[in-house]
Protein backbone atom coordinates (compact mmCIF):
# COMPACT_ATOMS: atom_id res chain seq x y z
CA UNK A 1 0.00 0.00 0.00
CA UNK A 2 1.35 3.44 -0.90
CA UNK A 3 1.58 5.91 1.99
CA UNK A 4 -0.83 8.79 1.67
CA UNK A 5 0.24 12.39 1.51
CA UNK A 6 1.40 14.34 4.53
CA UNK A 7 0.76 18.06 4.32
CA UNK A 8 2.09 20.93 6.41
CA UNK A 9 -0.58 22.37 8.69
CA UNK A 10 0.39 25.98 7.91
CA UNK A 11 -0.34 25.45 4.22
CA UNK A 12 -3.89 24.43 5.13
CA UNK A 13 -4.24 27.53 7.29
CA UNK A 14 -3.01 29.82 4.51
CA UNK A 15 -5.44 28.18 2.07
CA UNK A 16 -8.37 28.72 4.45
CA UNK A 17 -7.35 32.36 4.95
CA UNK A 18 -6.84 32.88 1.18
CA UNK A 19 -3.15 33.59 1.67
CA UNK A 20 -1.70 30.54 -0.10
CA UNK A 21 0.45 30.56 -3.24
CA UNK A 22 -0.40 28.77 -6.49
CA UNK A 23 1.99 25.95 -5.64
CA UNK A 24 0.43 25.59 -2.20
CA UNK A 25 -3.06 25.58 -3.69
CA UNK A 26 -2.00 22.76 -6.01
CA UNK A 27 -0.61 20.80 -3.06
CA UNK A 28 -3.84 21.22 -1.07
CA UNK A 29 -5.95 20.29 -4.10
CA UNK A 30 -3.97 17.07 -4.55
CA UNK A 31 -4.34 16.30 -0.84
CA UNK A 32 -8.10 16.94 -0.94
CA UNK A 33 -8.48 14.71 -3.98
CA UNK A 34 -6.77 11.85 -2.20
CA UNK A 35 -9.66 10.70 0.00
CA UNK A 36 -12.84 11.73 1.80
CA UNK A 37 -11.18 11.83 5.24
CA UNK A 38 -8.92 14.67 4.08
CA UNK A 39 -11.89 16.56 2.63
CA UNK A 40 -13.89 16.10 5.84
CA UNK A 41 -10.97 17.39 7.91
CA UNK A 42 -10.68 20.46 5.69
CA UNK A 43 -14.43 21.18 5.84
CA UNK A 44 -14.44 21.07 9.62
CA UNK A 45 -11.26 23.13 9.92
CA UNK A 46 -12.71 25.78 7.62
CA UNK A 47 -15.96 25.80 9.58
CA UNK A 48 -14.19 26.54 12.84
CA UNK A 49 -12.04 29.23 11.27
CA UNK A 50 -15.20 30.81 9.86
CA UNK A 51 -16.86 30.71 13.28
CA UNK A 52 -14.00 31.77 15.56
CA UNK A 53 -11.34 33.59 13.56
CA UNK A 54 -11.84 37.36 13.26
CA UNK A 55 -8.46 38.31 11.83
CA UNK A 56 -7.44 40.07 15.05
CA UNK A 57 -5.91 37.08 16.84
CA UNK A 58 -2.18 36.49 17.02
CA UNK A 59 -1.08 33.21 15.54
CA UNK A 60 2.51 32.03 15.82
CA UNK A 61 3.11 29.71 12.91
CA UNK A 62 5.57 26.90 13.64
CA UNK A 63 6.30 28.22 17.15
CA UNK A 64 8.19 25.93 19.51
CA UNK A 65 5.91 23.23 20.80
CA UNK A 66 3.36 23.68 18.00
CA UNK A 67 2.13 20.97 15.74
CA UNK A 68 4.78 21.19 13.03
CA UNK A 69 3.21 18.85 10.56
CA UNK A 70 -0.39 17.82 10.05
CA UNK A 71 -0.63 14.07 9.69
CA UNK A 72 -3.33 13.24 7.15
CA UNK A 73 -5.88 10.57 7.93
CA UNK A 74 -3.69 7.82 6.52
CA UNK A 75 -4.01 4.18 5.64
CA UNK A 76 -0.75 3.21 7.34
CA UNK A 77 0.23 -0.40 7.65
CA UNK A 78 1.86 0.35 11.00
CA UNK A 79 -0.88 -1.25 13.06
CA UNK A 80 -1.87 -4.17 10.90
CA UNK A 81 -2.97 -6.32 13.80
CA UNK A 82 -4.93 -3.50 15.37
CA UNK A 83 -6.67 -2.59 12.12
CA UNK A 84 -7.92 -6.16 11.75
CA UNK A 85 -10.05 -5.49 14.80
CA UNK A 86 -11.40 -2.10 13.76
CA UNK A 87 -12.25 -2.64 10.10
CA UNK A 88 -15.79 -1.49 9.51
CA UNK A 89 -15.92 0.92 12.43
CA UNK A 90 -17.22 4.41 11.77
CA UNK A 91 -14.41 6.98 11.74
CA UNK A 92 -14.50 10.43 13.23
CA UNK A 93 -11.74 13.03 12.98
CA UNK A 94 -10.68 15.28 15.81
CA UNK A 95 -9.91 18.76 14.57
CA UNK A 96 -6.80 19.95 16.34
CA UNK A 97 -5.83 23.35 15.10
CA UNK A 98 -2.36 23.74 16.59
CA UNK A 99 -1.07 25.89 19.41
CA UNK A 100 -2.15 29.13 17.78
CA UNK A 101 -5.76 28.11 17.25
CA UNK A 102 -5.91 26.51 20.69
CA UNK A 103 -4.99 29.95 21.99
CA UNK A 104 -7.82 31.59 20.03
CA UNK A 105 -10.31 29.02 21.31
CA UNK A 106 -9.30 29.55 24.94
CA UNK A 107 -9.02 33.35 24.76
CA UNK A 108 -11.61 35.24 26.83
CA UNK A 109 -12.50 37.30 23.78
CA UNK A 110 -14.36 34.30 22.35
CA UNK A 111 -17.21 32.67 24.24
CA UNK A 112 -16.77 28.91 23.94
CA UNK A 113 -19.49 26.27 23.88
CA UNK A 114 -19.33 23.92 26.87
CA UNK A 115 -18.90 20.36 25.66
CA UNK A 116 -17.67 18.76 28.89
CA UNK A 117 -19.71 18.74 32.11
CA UNK A 118 -17.30 19.13 35.04
CA UNK A 119 -17.77 19.11 38.80
CA UNK A 120 -14.02 19.05 39.45
CA UNK A 121 -10.96 19.91 37.39
CA UNK A 122 -8.66 16.97 36.65
CA UNK A 123 -5.01 18.01 36.70
CA UNK A 124 -2.40 16.23 34.53
CA UNK A 125 0.04 13.76 36.04
CA UNK A 126 3.22 14.74 37.84
CA UNK A 127 6.71 13.38 38.48
CA UNK A 128 6.23 10.74 41.18
CA UNK A 129 7.15 7.15 41.95
CA UNK A 130 7.61 4.61 44.72
CA UNK A 131 10.93 2.81 45.03
CA UNK A 132 10.79 -0.62 46.66
CA UNK A 133 14.20 -2.05 47.58
CA UNK A 134 14.83 -5.79 47.47
CA UNK A 135 14.72 -5.77 51.27
CA UNK A 136 11.11 -4.57 51.18
CA UNK A 137 11.98 -1.07 52.34
CA UNK A 138 10.22 1.58 50.25
CA UNK A 139 10.30 5.33 49.74
CA UNK A 140 8.20 7.87 47.83
CA UNK A 141 9.96 9.92 45.14
CA UNK A 142 8.83 13.19 43.57
CA UNK A 143 12.03 14.31 41.87
CA UNK A 144 14.17 12.30 39.44
CA UNK A 145 17.38 13.78 40.84
CA UNK A 146 16.63 12.19 44.22
CA UNK A 147 16.73 8.59 42.98
CA UNK A 148 20.52 8.26 42.70
CA UNK A 149 20.98 9.77 46.15
CA UNK A 150 18.38 7.45 47.68
CA UNK A 151 19.96 4.35 46.11
CA UNK A 152 23.43 5.37 47.26
CA UNK A 153 22.22 5.93 50.81
CA UNK A 154 20.57 2.52 50.76
CA UNK A 155 23.78 0.86 49.51
CA UNK A 156 25.80 2.48 52.27
CA UNK A 157 23.23 1.27 54.78
CA UNK A 158 23.55 -2.29 53.43
CA UNK A 159 27.35 -2.11 53.56
CA UNK A 160 27.14 -1.11 57.18
CA UNK A 161 24.84 -4.01 58.02
CA UNK A 162 26.18 -6.78 55.71
CA UNK A 163 29.72 -5.80 54.86
CA UNK A 164 31.27 -4.65 51.58
CA UNK A 165 32.21 -8.17 50.45
CA UNK A 166 28.69 -9.58 50.56
CA UNK A 167 27.26 -6.56 48.78
CA UNK A 168 29.71 -6.83 45.87
CA UNK A 169 28.63 -10.41 45.15
CA UNK A 170 24.96 -9.61 44.72
CA UNK A 171 22.85 -8.32 41.86
CA UNK A 172 19.67 -7.55 43.75
CA UNK A 173 16.71 -5.96 42.03
CA UNK A 174 14.78 -2.93 43.20
CA UNK A 175 11.38 -2.02 41.77
CA UNK A 176 10.27 1.45 40.74
CA UNK A 177 6.49 1.80 40.66
CA UNK A 178 4.90 4.68 38.75
CA UNK A 179 1.30 5.15 39.91
CA UNK A 180 -1.59 6.30 37.77
CA UNK A 181 -1.25 10.04 37.38
CA UNK A 182 2.54 9.88 37.42
CA UNK A 183 5.68 9.59 35.30
CA UNK A 184 9.36 9.31 36.15
CA UNK A 185 12.85 9.59 34.64
CA UNK A 186 15.81 7.59 35.86
CA UNK A 187 19.35 6.68 34.85
CA UNK A 188 20.51 3.11 35.44
CA UNK A 189 23.96 2.13 36.70
CA UNK A 190 25.30 1.63 33.14
CA UNK A 191 24.20 5.10 32.00
CA UNK A 192 20.99 3.93 30.30
CA UNK A 193 18.21 6.51 30.69
CA UNK A 194 14.57 5.45 31.03
CA UNK A 195 11.37 7.46 31.01
CA UNK A 196 8.47 5.56 32.54
CA UNK A 197 4.85 6.30 31.74
CA UNK A 198 1.94 6.28 34.19
CA UNK A 199 0.88 2.98 35.78
CA UNK A 200 4.21 1.26 35.03
CA UNK A 201 6.83 -0.77 36.92
CA UNK A 202 10.53 -1.26 36.29
CA UNK A 203 12.68 -3.75 38.20
CA UNK A 204 16.42 -3.03 37.98
CA UNK A 205 19.63 -3.66 39.96
CA UNK A 206 21.68 -0.87 41.49
CA UNK A 207 24.58 -2.37 39.51
CA UNK A 208 24.81 -4.87 36.65
CA UNK A 209 26.86 -8.04 37.21
CA UNK A 210 27.67 -10.66 34.59
CA UNK A 211 27.38 -10.77 30.82
CA UNK A 212 23.92 -9.17 30.52
CA UNK A 213 22.18 -6.00 31.63
CA UNK A 214 18.68 -7.17 32.43
CA UNK A 215 15.61 -5.23 33.60
CA UNK A 216 11.92 -6.12 33.87
CA UNK A 217 9.10 -3.86 32.65
CA UNK A 218 5.37 -3.74 33.13
CA UNK A 219 3.67 -0.80 31.39
CA UNK A 220 5.37 1.65 29.06
CA UNK A 221 8.87 3.10 28.91
CA UNK A 222 11.17 4.89 26.49
CA UNK A 223 14.76 3.59 26.71
CA UNK A 224 18.00 5.29 25.67
CA UNK A 225 20.39 2.37 26.15
CA UNK A 226 24.08 3.04 26.79
CA UNK A 227 26.17 1.24 24.18
CA UNK A 228 28.09 -1.78 25.45
CA UNK A 229 28.73 -4.51 22.86
CA UNK A 230 30.07 -6.88 25.52
CA UNK A 231 26.96 -6.71 27.66
CA UNK A 232 23.61 -6.88 25.83
CA UNK A 233 20.73 -4.95 27.41
CA UNK A 234 17.59 -7.04 27.86
CA UNK A 235 14.10 -5.80 28.72
CA UNK A 236 11.89 -8.57 30.01
CA UNK A 237 8.09 -8.29 29.89
CA UNK A 238 5.41 -10.76 30.90
CA UNK A 239 4.91 -11.71 27.25
CA UNK A 240 8.39 -11.54 25.76
CA UNK A 241 11.79 -9.90 25.84
CA UNK A 242 13.72 -7.30 23.86
CA UNK A 243 17.50 -7.56 23.45
CA UNK A 244 19.68 -4.61 22.41
CA UNK A 245 23.28 -3.43 22.43
CA UNK A 246 22.75 0.32 22.38
CA UNK A 247 19.69 2.05 21.01
CA UNK A 248 16.56 4.16 21.51
CA UNK A 249 13.23 2.33 21.62
CA UNK A 250 9.78 2.41 23.19
CA UNK A 251 8.06 -0.58 24.81
CA UNK A 252 4.32 -0.68 25.51
CA UNK A 253 3.52 -3.73 27.63
CA UNK A 254 0.52 -2.90 29.80
CA UNK A 255 -1.23 -5.97 31.26
CA UNK A 256 -4.68 -4.72 30.16
CA UNK A 257 -3.68 -4.31 26.51
CA UNK A 258 -4.10 -7.03 23.88
CA UNK A 259 -0.71 -6.35 22.33
CA UNK A 260 2.92 -5.73 23.26
CA UNK A 261 4.52 -3.13 21.00
CA UNK A 262 8.21 -2.37 20.58
CA UNK A 263 9.01 0.67 18.45
CA UNK A 264 12.60 1.32 17.38
CA UNK A 265 13.93 4.87 16.94
CA UNK A 266 17.67 4.18 16.71
CA UNK A 267 19.92 1.11 16.61
CA UNK A 268 18.71 -2.47 16.39
CA UNK A 269 16.66 -4.69 18.68
CA UNK A 270 15.50 -8.29 18.69
CA UNK A 271 12.06 -9.12 20.08
CA UNK A 272 11.05 -12.63 21.11
CA UNK A 273 7.51 -13.08 22.38
CA UNK A 274 6.26 -15.93 24.55
CA UNK A 275 5.79 -18.99 22.36
CA UNK A 276 7.97 -17.66 19.53
CA UNK A 277 10.77 -19.98 18.40
CA UNK A 278 12.88 -17.20 16.91
CA UNK A 279 13.42 -13.53 17.68
CA UNK A 280 12.37 -10.82 15.23
CA UNK A 281 15.05 -8.24 14.51
CA UNK A 282 13.79 -4.75 13.68
CA UNK A 283 15.61 -1.69 12.37
CA UNK A 284 14.98 2.05 12.94
CA UNK A 285 11.49 3.14 11.93
CA UNK A 286 10.03 -0.32 12.48
CA UNK A 287 7.65 -1.66 15.11
CA UNK A 288 6.92 -5.19 16.19
CA UNK A 289 3.39 -5.82 17.49
CA UNK A 290 2.88 -9.04 19.41
CA UNK A 291 -0.62 -10.46 19.92
CA UNK A 292 -0.83 -11.95 23.42
CA UNK A 293 -3.71 -14.24 22.50
CA UNK A 294 -2.47 -15.70 19.21
CA UNK A 295 1.23 -15.35 20.09
CA UNK A 296 1.87 -13.99 16.63
CA UNK A 297 4.00 -10.96 15.83
CA UNK A 298 3.90 -8.45 12.99
CA UNK A 299 6.63 -6.05 11.89
CA UNK A 300 5.77 -2.82 10.09
CA UNK A 301 7.20 0.57 9.19
CA UNK A 302 5.82 3.34 11.41
CA UNK A 303 6.19 7.00 12.23
CA UNK A 304 8.08 6.52 15.50
CA UNK A 305 7.09 9.96 16.80
CA UNK A 306 3.52 8.72 17.22
CA UNK A 307 4.71 6.16 19.76
CA UNK A 308 7.30 8.27 21.59
CA UNK A 309 5.53 11.65 21.73
CA UNK A 310 4.11 10.85 25.18
CA UNK A 311 7.63 11.28 26.57
CA UNK A 312 7.76 14.81 25.09
CA UNK A 313 4.44 15.95 26.53
CA UNK A 314 1.85 15.17 23.87
CA UNK A 315 -0.16 12.37 22.36
CA UNK A 316 -0.13 12.01 18.57
CA UNK A 317 -3.22 9.99 17.75
CA UNK A 318 -3.58 8.44 14.33
CA UNK A 319 -6.53 6.21 13.53
CA UNK A 320 -7.00 5.18 17.18
CA UNK A 321 -10.16 3.83 18.80
CA UNK A 322 -11.70 6.05 21.46
CA UNK A 323 -11.47 3.22 24.00
CA UNK A 324 -7.68 3.10 23.58
CA UNK A 325 -7.42 6.89 23.87
CA UNK A 326 -9.46 6.82 27.07
CA UNK A 327 -7.17 4.16 28.55
CA UNK A 328 -4.25 6.57 28.15
CA UNK A 329 -6.22 9.40 29.71
CA UNK A 330 -7.37 7.20 32.59
CA UNK A 331 -3.78 6.30 33.47
CA UNK A 332 -2.49 9.85 33.15
CA UNK A 333 -5.29 11.64 35.00
CA UNK A 334 -5.89 8.74 37.42
CA UNK A 335 -9.60 8.41 36.68
CA UNK A 336 -12.12 5.72 35.86
CA UNK A 337 -14.02 5.68 32.56
CA UNK A 338 -17.66 4.67 32.19
CA UNK A 339 -19.32 4.26 28.76
CA UNK A 340 -23.01 5.16 28.77
CA UNK A 341 -23.11 4.14 25.10
CA UNK A 342 -20.69 1.23 24.54
CA UNK A 343 -20.69 1.76 20.76
CA UNK A 344 -18.67 4.96 21.16
CA UNK A 345 -15.66 2.82 22.10
CA UNK A 346 -15.27 1.91 18.44
CA UNK A 347 -15.14 5.44 17.03
CA UNK A 348 -11.76 6.13 15.45
CA UNK A 349 -9.97 9.46 15.84
CA UNK A 350 -6.91 11.21 14.51
CA UNK A 351 -5.32 14.25 16.13
CA UNK A 352 -2.79 15.76 18.50
CA UNK A 353 -3.40 16.36 22.22
CA UNK A 354 -1.30 18.26 24.76
CA UNK A 355 -0.49 15.91 27.64
CA UNK A 356 -0.04 18.59 30.30
CA UNK A 357 -3.42 20.25 29.80
CA UNK A 358 -6.16 19.66 32.34
CA UNK A 359 -8.32 16.69 31.40
CA UNK A 360 -11.41 18.77 30.57
CA UNK A 361 -9.40 20.72 27.97
CA UNK A 362 -8.38 17.49 26.26
CA UNK A 363 -11.92 16.11 26.35
CA UNK A 364 -13.34 19.36 25.05
CA UNK A 365 -11.13 19.10 21.97
CA UNK A 366 -12.32 15.55 21.33
CA UNK A 367 -15.96 16.51 21.84
CA UNK A 368 -15.82 19.73 19.83
CA UNK A 369 -16.23 18.17 16.39
CA UNK A 370 -17.87 14.84 17.15
CA UNK A 371 -21.07 13.41 18.60
CA UNK A 372 -19.31 12.35 21.81
CA UNK A 373 -19.93 14.16 25.11
CA UNK A 374 -18.17 13.75 28.45
CA UNK A 375 -19.07 14.27 32.07
CA UNK A 376 -16.46 14.45 34.84
CA UNK A 377 -17.68 13.66 38.32
CA UNK A 378 -15.91 12.25 41.36
CA UNK A 379 -12.83 11.08 39.41
CA UNK A 380 -14.98 9.29 36.84
CA UNK A 381 -15.38 10.27 33.18
CA UNK A 382 -18.70 9.27 31.66
CA UNK A 383 -18.66 8.96 27.87
CA UNK A 384 -21.91 9.22 25.94
CA UNK A 385 -23.37 10.26 22.65
CA UNK A 386 -24.56 13.88 22.36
Amino acid sequence: MTDRMHINWDIIVRRILNESSEDENKLVDDWLAEDEANREYYRKAKHYFDVYYTGEETREVDSEGAWDEFVAYTGKSSRKLLWKKVVGYAAAVIILLGVGFTYWMSDNRVEQPKTVAVNQSLKPGTMKAFLIFNSGEHIALTDSSVLEQVVEEYKQKMVASQGQGMLLEKEEYNTLIIPRGGEYNLVLADGTSVKLNADSKLSFPDKFIGKERRVRLEGEALFHVAKDTEHPFIVETENGKIEVLGTVFNVNAYPDEEFVQTTLVEGKVAFQGAGMLDALVITPGEQVTYDKETREADVAKVDTEIYTAWAEGKWIIEGERLENIMKQLARWYDVKVFYQNPQVKDLVFTGDLEKYNNCEVVLDIISMTTNVAFEIKDKTITVKMK
